[in-house]
């Protein structure tokens, strides 16, 4: 799994399911935002405001690599990512939207392409998602990410 894949728990914002104790509409509005403005800073090779979305004590677990953990690691591998990809085309549905006090969850699958910034072919990934947000001083922030990717499906 190479760690490009990292970008995938951007979420669009649509036909979303919200809802748990304690969850206003105010919340799953904001945190909805926040997804669309991490979604936008990927899209258009902002890491600063990619990382603007992230929590200090982030941790991100992908299948095939090993744990990156906290905002200075996940600085590297956002940078990396941009400089090498830029992605084509991105299409998330989220199955789950979970929002209770500072805390969401949000679970769903992607299917994304990338090109690559120099010379080579256009990489397709498909895969399923977990990222848990938290409320940070009125900033919905990415605290937990998970990521895999599902195999190749073969076309007749």
């Amino acid at each position: 799994m190479r760690a490009g894949s990292v970008s995938l728990f951007l979420i669009a914002v649509s036909a979303c399911r919200s809802g748990a104790a304690g969850a206003t509409a105010a919340d799953s509005t904001a945190l909805l935002a926040a997804y669309e403005q991490y979604r936008q800073a990927w899209l258009h090779n902002d890491s600063a405001a990619a990382l603007g979305r992230i929590s200090d004590d982030i941790q991100i677990l992908i299948s095939g690599i090993p744990e990156i953990v906290g905002k200075h690691a996940t600085r590297k591998l956002f940078l990396d990512e941009m400089a090498n990809y830029r992605h084509t085309a991105l299409t998330l549905d989220h199955h789950d939207v979970i929002v209770s006090g500072d805390y969401a969850i949000v679970i769903g699958t992607y299917d994304e392409t990338e090109e690559p910034t120099k010379t080579g072919a256009s990489l397709h990934n498909t895969g399923r998602y977990m990222t848990v947000w938290r409320n940070e001083r009125g900033e919905w922030r990415i605290v937990r990410y998970m990521l895999n990717d599902l195999p190749a499906v073969a076309h007749p």
